[in-house]
């Protein structure tokens, strides 16, 4: 006979007996679906209050008391007690046949509540396991205190063991309940019922943590609001120097304007050209929905770090708010001990505890789709937000419409309000049940900062020659893959050029990004500026040239690229884009291998309508392109993932990625060391990590990683934080040639292995040689 714990002397961590754990939880849960059914909220009550039973085993009592250094997995013992209680809950009560689903997606949550999600024909849980170790009598009073309704359950070894047989044949029912089979399907309800589980997934998860380590969050009011309004039209007032103030100031008021006739729908686009303010805008909108429709968050969401990291700027400069970041190598500084909106942790970071949240479409994904537990607390706080997403073009057409059609169940779900940005705004005929509401304002003849040239075919010599030929200061040449951007840059051959692309690590592409800017700013220039880049500058990076060549890509990349060019309306005269076939070596055509020949065409056919053409003229362009991409393909096929979510396969839509995925890469660490003059240029946030970790340069870093003792000695937020410090200095690199530049057998020894030699890797070019290998990432 196993030595038991008194199931009312059990702990759920130092200083917190179990009982009061499951107990909080339970209300947690509770509160969290408090808008919902009283029988949901009942049974999702229970399963908060079963998750952590198995706790009371009595060798994972003493794993907690430090007895012991591991203790079993509870999960799933949990998962099985619920669904003993919960399916005798819901006979006990009439509602089996209503809830059976529920029932299920239950069971799967408790037993994933520290994992990834699983499916639910998963049925890991469904096994006897040890009753001896557990006080089941002390179990089964604690239940009968909490529900009277199964006051006749018994909760004994002879009933344990008898259970997974009748469960058997009880989760079949519920798995066949969901099967479609034939019959005919809409997307949208079937999406609302898998968002309604994992909202009841993210009341169990949140009660579960926040019980754990207590997070709260901060809500702007009506007042807040008002403040936020007047300073962005301060901010916007203080800039009447600027020579694009006054057009900037007439299109905000025409969309303001706009705006007050349709106030009531979920979704609206923003559409403006870019270097128009619409970010400035978009934050004005959200303030005025706060302010006159009590919404109480602000949720920022882009493609791309530099996007976002510029925005969490501007907000701070115009709304004089901290904003939250959550990215990759997003870090809570330290800050003041008083401003209770700064006091965050970990746990706070994941669940967005902010009123201002800026945030990644990775980490916006894993909220509509999430693939672990961990994953549901990004809408612990998401109730009554504005949800702003910026430059949604950049999203993979394949999951476009998922991603759409989730975010309107979402927004239903918990009352949000969907801002979408940019110059280039795809279609949304396949996605929403109902098209959003247009705000929009489009370059004028009067104010026009550049024009569209479409030249002659050009190789990596003539282009070179074609751009030193111009009689202008400021220009970039953007190339569709890395190896012709490094061949251009190459035959450039001057010092005031600069090449930018995908394979330079995150602290090096940010301070050669910083180093273009304040070149850019220079009012007296000797010398001429040549920036040579892939699609990486096209959105996000806030720099303008006087005249940009764009090797021939698509429309939407075309206008991007447009929108680097006279942005600010610098000059008096025109901007110049110009649009040519790029041949690499005069032979090789290598936009195909990163755009599809069918929307290539569909550019082609546009574009050659004309020789020239102004910005003005563009608007209408992008449209028509994007009603022939969609008259090709509607991609649609991703939204039989719905379905499949629906009859339990969660995973398949949990794999959502918001970009193509046309490579397999593998992580190496680069030892790079920015200069003594660069230094200046690093992030605050980089500079502080140095600071607390003692690593000051790239070899010190890899050092404390490979220090196994040193890593396990760190906290599980410093370790986190040190992981942001050391992937300042990651590339993912494709496959093929990381295994070339590194070997098999550095990845077997190391998760991350350090890349050797001083040549492998240049402070003007990045990666080294091989760029061939790399073909199609950009």
């Amino acid at each position: 006979m196993s030595r038991l714990v008194a199931f009312d002397q059990c702990i759920a961590r130092p200083g917190s007996l179990l009982r009061d754990h499951l107990i909080q939880v339970r209300h947690s849960v509770e509160m969290f679906l408090k808008n919902e059914s009283d029988t949901l909220r009942r049974l999702a009550g229970l399963a908060g209050t079963c998750h952590d039973l198995a706790k009371s085993h009595t060798e994972w009592q003493d794993y907690i008391r430090l007895k012991k250094k591991k203790g079993p997995n509870h999960s799933a013992c949990g998962a099985f007690f619920f669904s003993y209680l919960g399916y005798h809950l819901l006979q006990g009560i009439g509602e089996w046949e209503q809830y059976k689903s529920e029932w299920l997606w239950l069971i799967r949550d408790i037993a994933d509540h520290h994992s990834r999600l699983h499916n639910l024909s998963d049925e890991d849980w469904l096994k006897c396991y040890d009753w001896p170790s557990l006080d089941l009598a002390g179990i089964e009073a604690f239940i009968r205190e909490q529900y009277k309704e199964l006051s006749a359950v018994r909760i004994n070894e002879a009933s344990l063991e008898q259970w997974p047989k009748e469960a058997e044949e009880a989760v079949e029912e519920a798995l066949d309940a969901l099967q479609l089979g034939f019959e005919s399907w809409k997307a949208l309800p079937l999406m609302r019922k898998v968002q309604m589980w994992r909202h009841v997934t993210a009341g169990l998860i949140a009660g579960d943590r926040f019980d754990v380590k207590q997070v709260t969050t901060i809500w702007f009011d009506k007042y807040a609001h008002q403040r936020h309004l007047e300073l962005i039209d301060n901010y916007c007032k203080q800039n009447r120097n600027h020579s694009l103030s006054a057009v900037r100031l007439q299109a905000q008021e025409d969309i303001m304007t706009q705006l007050l006739r349709s106030p009531q729908e979920r979704f609206y686009t923003l559409h403006m050209p870019t270097g128009y303010g619409k970010t400035v805008t978009s934050l004005k909108i959200a303030s005025w929905f706060g302010e006159q429709q009590h919404y109480q968050k602000i949720v920022y969401v882009a493609p791309y770090l530099s996007i976002l990291e510029q925005t969490s700027r501007v907000i701070e400069e115009v709304m004089g708010e901290k904003t939250l970041e959550h990215h990759s190598l997003a870090l809570l500084e330290d800050r003041d001990a008083n401003d209770q909106r700064t006091n965050e942790s970990q746990l706070a970071v994941e669940s967005w505890a902010h009123a201002i949240v800026c945030t990644s479409f990775h980490q916006f994904g894993k909220a509509l789709f999430p693939k672990r537990s961990q994953d549901v607390l990004r809408r612990a706080f998401l109730q009554n937000a504005v949800i702003i997403i910026d430059e949604p073009q950049i999203l993979s057409p394949d999951v476009w419409n998922v991603f759409l059609c989730g975010l309107e169940a979402l927004s239903d779900l918990m009352n949000l309000k969907v801002i979408f940005l940019s110059a280039t705004m795809p279609p949304f005929h396949y996605g929403l049940s109902k098209l959003p509401v247009p705000l929009q304002v489009s370059a004028t003849s009067d104010h026009e900062r550049y024009q569209l040239l479409l030249e002659e075919a050009q190789d990596e010599v003539s282009l070179a020659s074609f751009l030193k030929e111009k009689e202008v200061t400021t220009q970039a040449a953007i190339l569709n893959t890395i190896e012709d951007a490094y061949r251009v840059y190459r035959n450039i051959k001057t010092e005031q050029a600069y090449l930018l692309h995908g394979l330079m690590i995150p602290i090096h592409k940010k301070v050669l990004i910083e180093t273009i800017k304040r070149e850019l700013k220079q009012k007296k220039r000797q010398y001429p500026l040549y920036v040579i880049s892939t699609q990486v500058i096209e959105a996000g990076v806030d720099v303008s040239f006087q005249h940009v060549a764009r090797a021939s890509a698509i429309l939407p990349s075309i206008v991007q690229a447009a929108g680097r060019v006279n942005r600010h309306l610098e000059g008096v005269a025109l901007g110049t884009v110009s649009i040519f076939p790029f041949y690499r070596e005069g032979i090789t055509d290598t936009r195909s291998l990163i755009y599809p020949k069918p929307l290539q065409r569909i550019t082609d056919q546009l574009l050659q309508q004309q020789s020239a053409w102004r910005e003005s003229e563009l608007t209408e362009l992008v449209q028509t392109y994007y009603r022939e991409m969609f008259r090709y393909n509607t991609f649609e096929a991703a939204m039989a993932y719905i379905r499949n979510a629906y009859e339990g396969q969660w995973q398949k839509l949990s794999n959502f990625h918001p970009f193509e995925q046309n490579m397999l890469t593998l992580p190496v660490f680069v030892p790079w060391n920015p200069k003594e003059e660069e230094q200046k240029l690093l992030p605050k946030s980089y500079s502080y990590l140095q600071n607390k970790f003692k690593a000051y340069n790239a070899e010190a870093i890899y050092e404390r990683y490979s220090d196994k003792e040193y890593m396990r000695k760190l906290s599980f937020e410093d370790r986190k934080q040190f992981m942001i410090l050391f992937n300042y200095y990651v590339l993912n690199i494709p496959q093929k040639k990381a295994l070339r530049l590194v070997g098999e057998e550095q990845f077997l020894k190391h998760h991350i292995p350090i890349l050797q030699g001083k040549d492998a890797y240049d402070s003007q070019v990045g990666l080294r040689s091989l760029f061939e290998l790399t073909d199609g990432f950009i």
